[in-house]
């Protein structure tokens, strides 16, 4: 009855205090349950959506947007969930950010957010010819 991958426990203290910091992100507010609308120096508010889903792929980033509607920003906020690497690339094609928080932070910093992979990322991404 309710749409599974928000924080378990309802957790987003970490994330709201990592964004308060953050040089980037001039305001934060939440909206529903892991949703926030965050607004960055740059001047464009992003519809962020915190998940915690153990293996989040394609499938989970469609059914996000089906129950939640538009996202720019999805993240992984566990250090046991992750993303699949086609999932990473779905959603890059539709200049959707796909983090988890550390790389989001990292991502903060560039216009085309969403396009951020880390080292590892990248060298799979070439790899695959998707680069």
């Amino acid at each position: 009855k309710t749409f599974p991958w928000p924080s378990y426990y309802r957790h987003y203290s970490f994330f709201e205090t990592q964004m308060e910091k953050h040089g980037k992100v001039t305001g934060l507010t939440a909206q529903v349950d892991g949703v926030y609308e965050l607004t960055r120096k740059q001047g464009a508010a992003l519809r962020v959506f915190i998940c915690e889903c153990y293996a989040f792929g394609i499938a989970e980033y469609l059914e996000s947007v089906e129950n939640l509607g538009a996202i720019d920003v999805v993240i992984i906020n566990s250090a046991w969930c992750g993303y699949t690497p086609d999932a990473k690339y779905y959603c890059r094609k539709y200049k959707v950010g796909l983090f988890k928080i550390a790389e989001f932070m990292a991502a903060l910093h560039r216009n085309d957010y969403w396009n951020y992979l880390t080292d590892k990322e990248e060298e799979y991404f070439k790899k695959q010819g998707w680069l």
